[in-house]
């Protein structure tokens, strides 16, 4: 898909990628019917009155018929088909105006003169709400007309390529996906134009008060590719660094599944908390591009787009593939190259999300299309990418890039499905893999295998470990792997396969283990152990079955509350027992502490207080034996709980925090409580 509305989740290490429903939708229709339809566009855009005027032509083939829709804000100036005016009626619904066009022997030309006014920009959108926000906008400080806007008319069930010439003020800057073929300055403006060839559905468009920085790349295949940088003027020294990152980023992907597939690469600012790729660009906020970690994680994130996402877009209709396999092969691959620990703990990071997800925002894999909020990114993304890297350590890595640079040459440029993407790992791996695909994208859930028993035994110079996993129906075709740990800390792994309900292995070693524990690297998708993850704040967020009790300040407490959750509040009052679905307790710490006490919940944690003098609020999360997971949230007074409302949804990961003010001074995760035996043999 062409295009990728991220919501950045700031304080995280990764910056997930997710489509919006809208773009997800736009894009699957464009990839039905491989005919492409040729535009060429000129377009005049005022930022400060928000005024736009286009006017372009589409050839269509013959043969067929076509539909035609454009966004009702706009108006209709002029349709002519083949040099005549055209009296074609329109119909309008959901937003949108249409026009049939009956199929003919021969092409058709259609050029159509539109105008319209655009949306104020709405610099208050949050990292969410941009997930879900089509319309186009325009401003001094940056315009955004997102394909999924309807912003010039389109061509349903066809592939557009096009010339795209932007007229904008001279101090602005305009960019498009597509190559920069022109540029010219005349009377106070600037006309941009950009050329692309791949067909997509429609055109992202951007403009903007850039300072531009531009360099040169040598591709694998020899070709001059042109990097740039569109930057808002605070953050304008941040350009060579970025293009250092995209050069390098560039170099890795090349080497690892094969040359770029376009002529260009930007990096374009926004005012808002943006964090959208597209075929040749991602377009990120300006506060966001500020983020230390974004060079050296999303912004790679973003390159790997092109290949996957962009350069083979998926077959939505049959799900999205390219999120989790984006994420696997650039956020998790950083992660491998920082070291063992730092991987580690991007998996459980992952175990943990889905353990915070209610079984009601479950989803099967195969029917994710686009993120809209964060039980989607759950599913879409994390599961997808162990699912990849389940198969890396199932045929190896050379077979697992070596289907990569298959499933790149075969499908570049084209539509591929999990089904074409399962043919190139089986003809590299010579595997059959359709069992362990269908497992993990038709079923909703994830299996909970356990060791059951295990047991210790010696054979002469030798030990036996006997042990007997245990799953649920309906069963999962695993492979586990068990960890013997001796003396001295060291270990061994030993990989099994459990493809049915109880299934008893034995183990032999030449040293006495201590202990056996099942999958303590957190390398097999599934569901933890009750107690072996204890509860983070996600699960207050993503389990539409969490209730909320306001205790004083309600409130701030409510606001603060409808920004942590993702679904409705389900409010319920202090005097009434806890429930038994995950509780979110919120208010000020005199009244809560007194709920606390009132219905036998444990008080706050003794080593939160460390930092007593500075802290204006604390959050935390308990375990009720029997119960879901209790998040708490309490504050001195009003003001400091109002304060939390912007930083607290961006800690979803974390078990505690202490804050002063909207400044989080300390922070933490409960430890992990891997399940193992221990081994007593004779």
């Amino acid at each position: 898909m062409r295009h990728r509305a991220r919501g950045l989740l700031l304080g995280l290490a990764l910056v997930a990628g997710a489509a919006t429903v809208a773009q997800a939708a736009a894009a699957a229709a464009a990839t039905t019917d491989p005919q492409q339809v040729r535009a060429e566009l000129d377009v005049r855009l005022d930022p400060e009155t928000r005024a736009l005027a286009g006017r372009g032509t589409w050839l269509v083939a013959a043969g067929r018929p076509w539909t035609m829709t454009l966004a009702e804000r706009f108006a209709v100036r002029r349709l002519t088909i083949d040099g005549r005016d055209s009296n074609a009626e329109s119909r309008s619904g959901g937003g949108l105006r249409e026009w049939r066009f009956p199929a003919t022997p021969q092409a058709r030309r259609i050029e159509v003169h539109w105008t319209g006014r655009l949306e104020p920009l709405d610099t208050t959108l949050d990292h969410r709400a941009v997930l879900t926000h089509a319309a186009p906008a325009a401003g001094p400080r940056g315009s955004f007309l997102p394909a999924a806007a309807h912003w010039h008319p389109a061509f349903r069930d066809g592939g557009l390529a096009y010339r795209l010439a932007v007229d904008v003020p001279e101090s602005q800057h305009a960019i498009a996906p597509g190559r920069l073929t022109g540029e010219r300055a005349v009377g106070g403006r600037r006309v941009q134009t950009y050329e692309f060839a791949q067909p997509e559905p429609a055109i992202d468009l951007m403009a903007g008060p850039y300072v531009v920085t531009q360099r040169e790349f040598v591709s694998a295949d020899g070709r001059r590719l042109e990097l740039r940088s569109l930057l808002h003027p605070e953050i304008a020294d941040r350009a060579a660094g970025d293009l250092e990152a995209v050069a390098r980023y560039l170099r890795l992907y090349e080497s690892w599944i094969g040359p770029y597939p376009y002529e260009s690469f930007s990096v374009v600012s926004s005012p808002t908390p943006t964090g959208f790729g597209m075929p040749t660009l991602t377009y990120m906020g300006v506060d966001v591009l500020r983020l230390p970690f974004i060079r050296d994680t999303s912004l790679g994130h973003e390159v790997l787009h092109n290949w996957w996402g962009n350069g083979v877009r998926p077959d939505y209709a049959r799900g999205n593939w390219s999120e989790g396999l984006t994420a696997f092969m650039a956020d998790y691959a950083y992660r491998e190259q920082a070291g063992a620990a730092a991987a580690l703990e991007m998996r459980l990071g992952w175990l943990r999300d889905f353990a915070a997800l209610g079984s009601a925002a479950d989803r099967p894999l195969v029917e994710f299309a686009a993120r809209t909020h964060g039980a989607e990114q759950v599913v879409g993304y994390h599961k997808a990418a162990m699912l990849f890297l389940m198969l890396r350590d199932a045929i190896g890595t050379e077979a697992f890039d070596r289907a990569l640079r298959g499933f790149w040459r075969q499908h570049r440029g084209g539509v591929a499905s999990w089904d074409d993407l399962r043919a190139a790992f089986e003809s590299a791996s010579g595997r059959d893999l359709r069992a362990y695909f269908e497992q993990w994208l038709a079923r909703s859930g994830a299996p909970a295998p356990r060791l059951a028993s295990a047991a210790l035994t010696r054979e002469g110079a030798r030990w036996r470990v006997n042990v007997e996993l245990a799953q649920d129906a309906p069963v999962y075709r695993l492979r586990v792997p068990l960890v013997l740990g001796f003396a001295g800390g060291t270990e061994e792994t030993r990989w099994v396969d459990l493809d049915r309900e109880r299934a008893r292995f034995a183990l032999a070693t030449d040293r006495r283990p201590e202990h056996i524990a099942l999958d303590p690297q957190a390398r097999v998708f599934r569901r933890l152990a009750p107690g072996e993850a204890p509860p983070i704040l996600r699960q207050a967020m993503l389990d539409p079955a969490t209730v909320t009790v306001l205790a004083g300040a309600e409130a701030a407490g409510e606001a603060l509350a409808r920004r942590l959750t993702e679904y409705p509040l389900k409010p319920r009052p202090t005097a009434a027992p806890p429930p038994s679905a995950p509780l979110l307790l919120v208010g000020l710490a005199a009244d809560v502490d007194r709920y606390l006490e009132r219905h036998d919940l444990p008080p706050r944690p003794s080593d939160l207080g460390a930092t007593a003098g500075q802290a204006t609020a604390w959050v935390w999360t308990l375990e009720r034996r029997g119960g879901a997971p209790v998040t708490v949230v309490e504050a001195r007074d009003a003001s400091a709980l109002a304060a939390l409302a912007r930083p607290l949804p961006h800690y979803g990961r974390q078990s505690w925090l202490v804050f002063d003010g909207a400044r989080a001074i300390a922070r933490g995760t409960w430890p992990l409580r891997p399940r193992q035996i221990d081994l007593n043999g004779d």
